[in-house]
C-alpha cells in the first residue's frame, strides 16, 4: 500500500507537470508574508496561472423544475483541486491537480414539492454501465439515465424540509485520484430581508464608509464583489450590524470576522456564497488577518455576555482554515462548504450548538464535538484526505455531556493514511486523526461522565480507512506530521482519562485498517512537560490509564465478501479488526433490529429495469414491503424458488415493477 501511494504521488506530479496553464511554484513565491509566520510546505505547490471564481462548471449543466412548472437552468459552479492560493496542490493528498473537482448548484424548493432535475454530462453522455446513483444512498431520490444520455433525478421534499443536500454517483467520476462530483443543494424559501434599518451591497466601495453604515442593522450581499483588500483580508463587521444575507446568485471573496458587540445575537443567512479562493494557504496559521477561519469572532470580555450566531443556508467554498471559530449556543443549518487541504476543517462546536441538514466536505476534522450538548442531525459528509469525520476533541477540555448526533451520512473518505495496523506506542500524530470517529484526547479528559453522548443513524458508504480511531493520547503540539498549528497545553501523563460514549445504527462496509481503541503507551525515557512547566522524564515504561465506556448496539458491517454481520464481542476481530489497549477498557454490544433504522434492507433495480431486488442480512428478522411507488403491490414480492435466495450472507427476493421506484419503507 505504500508503494502503491507514493506510485499516485508520483503521477500526479507528472500530471501536474505536463499542464501548461499549471507550472511549479515554490511556496514561498505564491503568497505575499509581511508578518514571518508563512508555513512553507516542501509538498505544496502552487498553479502559476491561479482560477478565478465563481466559474462555471464545464463538466455538467443542469435543469430544474418545481411540481407541475416549467424547466430553468440553473448556474452549476465549479471548484478546482489544486487551482487556488487556497488550495493549492499538495504531493500527499492522493488528489490529481486540475482533475480532482467539486461542482455544485443551488436549487430553490419549498416544502411538500416533488423537484426534478435534468443532469448533462458535458464531457460524455451517461450510460448505463456508469451505474449512476445518488448519496446519500439511503435519501429517498430517484435517478435514471434517459436515452440521450442525461440523468433524471426526482425527489419530493418532505413536509418539514428546511435544506436537503445530495451528490451524483458515477461510476466514471468516482475512480482514483481524478475525481468528479455533482452535489445538490435544495435550498427553503430565504425572503430578502427589508426596512429602513436594511442596506444593500453590491460593491467593496458600499463597505468603505462606515459611518454611513452606523444606520443600519442589516446588510444585503448581492451579486459579486470582494470585500476588502481584493477579498484578501477579513471584514471587519460593525458591532451595529446584526444580520448579513447573502442573496440568490451571490457571489462574496473574503472572511467575515465579527467583533463583540455585548451579546447581540447575529445571522449570517441566505443562499449565496463566501468565497475564500483569494487567501493564501501558507498563511493559513498567521495572527490576524488573513490566518483566520471564513467566519471569525472576537473574543468575549471577561464577564460579560458572549454574542451568539445563526448560520442558514451560506456556501463557504475553498476557506484556507476552518469554516467558523467555535460556535457555543450557536446554530447551523442548511449550510455548505468545501476545503480542499489540511487545517481546513468543518465547525467547531460548543456547548448548547445545533447542526442540521448540511453538507461538508473538508480536509481536516469535520463535526468537532467540543462541547455540552451539542446536536447534529441529518450531516453529509465527504472527508478529503485527512482528519476525523467526527472528533471528540485534541485536549483534555471536551465535555461532551448529552450530545447526539442523529443521521450521518459519510459518502466518501479520501484517507492515504493511517497505512498499517493499529499503533498504541507512537507519541505523534501518525495519521491516528484520520477516522470516521476519533478522539486526540489527552490525560485529564472527562467525556461524557455526566450525561453518555449518544451517536446514531450513521451510514458509511465506502470502506474507510479507519472507522474508530478512540484514543487518549500524548498531546500533539509541534509534530512534523500534525494538522495543529503552534503548541498546546502540556498535559500531566498521570491524571486518569474518562471517556464515554454510545453508538448505535451505525452501518458501514469493513474498514481497510483495524480499528483502536484505547490507551497509548509510554516508552522509558520519555521527556514530557507538566503544565507547571517542569519537565519529567519517566524511569519505566507505562500505560496512559483511566476508564472508557464504549457501547456499540446495531454496529453493523459488511465484509469484502458481501456477508453483513452485526457487531458483537464474539466477532470483534474478525469482522471490525477492533483492538483495544489499556485496563479498564468496557465494550457493550448490542443488536435489536426493531431500533435498526438507518439498516433497511437495499432495494435495487436489474439492468434490464424490470425488476425490483430486495436485499437483507440472514440474521435479520423478515421484513416487509411498506409501500413503493410504481412498484407492484407487497403481495407479490417473491423469489425464484420458495424461499428467498442466499448469495453472500444476504437474503435476496424479487419483485416486477412498472418504473423506477420513487421511494420505499420497511416494517417487521
Amino acid at each position: 500500500m505504500i508503494l502503491a501511494m507514493n506510485r499516485s504521488h508520483l503521477l500526479a506530479l507528472l500530471l501536474w507537470a505536463g499542464f501548461t496553464s499549471a507550472a511549479l511554484a515554490q511556496t514561498n513565491s505564491a503568497c505575499v508574508d509581511t508578518t514571518g509566520c508563512a508555513d512553507i510546505d516542501s509538498n505544496i505547490y502552487y498553479a502559476t496561472n491561479l482560477l478565478t471564481y465563481p466559474m462555471i462548471s464545464d463538466q455538467y449543466a443542469v435543469q430544474y423544475k418545481l411540481g407541475n412548472g416549467d424547466w430553468s437552468n440553473a448556474p452549476v459552479h465549479i471548484s478546482y483541486y489544486g487551482g487556488t492560493l487556497a488550495s493549492p496542490f499538495n504531493t500527499n493528498s492522493g488528489y490529481i491537480s486540475n482533475k480532482t473537482s467539486m461542482s455544485f448548484v443551488s436549487i430553490p424548493a419549498a416544502a411538500s414539492t416533488t423537484v426534478y432535475l435534468q443532469v448533462s454530462n458535458l464531457i460524455s453522455g451517461f450510460v448505463a454501465s456508469d451505474n449512476v446513483s445518488v448519496r446519500p444512498s439511503i435519501k429517498p431520490v430517484a435517478v435514471n439515465v434517459a436515452a440521450d444520455g442525461t440523468a433524471m433525478l426526482s425527489t419530493t421534499t418532505a413536509s418539514d424540509f428546511n435544506g436537503e443536500q445530495f451528490l451524483l454517483w458515477w461510476s466514471d467520476g468516482t475512480n482514483g485520484g481524478s475525481v468528479q462530483s455533482l452535489v445538490f443543494f435544495l435550498d427553503p424559501p430565504y425572503p430578502a430581508p427589508a426596512g429602513t434599518n436594511v442596506t444593500i451591497i453590491t460593491t467593496n466601495t458600499d463597505l468603505t464608509n462606515v459611518a454611513s453604515l452606523r444606520n443600519y442593522d442589516t446588510l444585503i450581499f448581492q451579486g459579486t464583489f470582494t470585500l476588502v483588500d481584493g477579498g484578501y483580508s477579513n471584514y471587519n463587521v460593525p458591532t451595529n450590524i446584526n444580520n448579513i444575507y447573502l442573496a440568490p446568485g451571490a457571489w462574496v471573496q473574503g472572511k467575515l470576522h465579527f467583533k463583540y458587540s455585548g451579546g447581540v445575537p447575529k445571522r449570517v443567512y441566505g443562499p449565496g456564497v463566501l468565497d475564500g479562493s483569494l487567501f493564501c494557504y501558507a498563511l493559513r496559521s498567521c495572527p490576524g488577518d488573513p490566518g483566520d477561519n471564513s467566519l471569525s469572532f472576537a473574543n468575549t470580555p471577561s464577564n460579560s455576555p458572549a454574542d451568539t450566531y445563526s448560520l442558514d443556508g451560506i456556501v463557504i467554498t475553498d476557506h484556507n482554515h476552518a469554516v467558523a471559530d467555535t460556535l457555543v449556543n450557536g446554530s447551523v443549518n442548511n449550510v455548505k462548504s468545501l476545503g480542499w487541504n489540511s487545517i481546513n476543517g468543518g465547525f467547531r462546536l460548543g456547548d448548547n450548538t445545533t447542526v442540521s441538514n448540511v453538507f461538508l466536505r473538508c480536509g481536516d476534522d469535520t463535526l468537532m464535538m467540543w462541547g455540552s450538548n451539542v446536536i447534529v442531525r441529518n450531516a453529509t459528509v465527504w472527508q478529503n484526505y485527512n482528519g476525523g469525520v467526527v472528533n471528540l476533541g485534541w485536549n483534555a477540555f471536551s465535555p461532551g455531556d448529552g450530545c447526539l448526533i442523529d443521521g450521518l451520512y459519510v459518502v466518501k473518505t479520501d484517507w492515504n493514511t493511517p497505512n498499517h495496523p493499529p499503533n498504541f506506542n507512537k507519541p505523534n500524530l501518525d495519521g491516528q486523526n484520520n477516522a470516521v470517529i476519533d478522539s486526540l484526547m489527552v490525560p485529564g479528559t472527562v467525556f461524557g461522565k455526566v450525561k453518555t453522548p449518544l451517536f446514531r443513524n450513521i451510514l458509511v458508504e465506502d470502506p474507510p480507512n479507519v472507522l474508530f480511531s478512540l484514543k487518549i493520547v500524548f498531546p500533539e503540539c509541534n509534530d512534523p506530521d500534525s494538522p495543529r498549528d503552534g503548541t498546546c497545553t502540556p498535559a500531566d501523563l498521570t491524571l486518569p482519562a474518562v471517556l464515554k460514549l454510545n453508538i448505535e445504527n451505525l452501518c458501514t462496509p469493513a474498514s481497510v485498517w483495524s480499528n483502536s481503541i484505547g490507551f497509548l503507551n509510554i516508552p522509558a525515557g520519555f521527556v514530557y512537560e507538566f503544565p507547571s512547566g517542569v519537565t519529567n522524564t519517566n524511569a519505566v515504561a507505562f500505560t496512559l490509564g483511566g476508564s472508557m465506556n464504549i457501547g456499540f448496539s446495531n454496529v453493523i458491517i459488511q465484509a469484502t465478501d458481501g456477508t453483513v454481520n452485526p457487531l458483537t464481542s464474539a466477532n470483534a476481530v474478525a469482522v471490525a479488526g477492533l483492538f483495544t489497549n489499556g485496563t479498564n477498557i468496557n465494550l457493550s454490544y448490542g443488536f435489536n433490529p426493531d431500533r435498526c433504522l438507518s439498516c433497511l434492507p437495499q432495494l435495487a433495480i436489474t439492468p434490464s429495469r424490470t425488476n425490483a431486488i430486495l436485499t437483507w442480512p440472514t440474521n435479520f428478522p423478515t421484513f416487509n414491503l411498506e409501500f413503493a411507488t410504481n412498484l407492484a403491490s407487497s403481495a407479490v414480492w417473491q423469489t425464484n424458488l420458495t424461499a428467498p435466495v442466499v448469495i453472500g450472507g444476504l437474503n435476496v427476493v424479487t419483485n416486477p415493477i412498472f418504473n423506477t421506484p420513487r421511494f420505499y419503507r420497511l416494517i417487521q
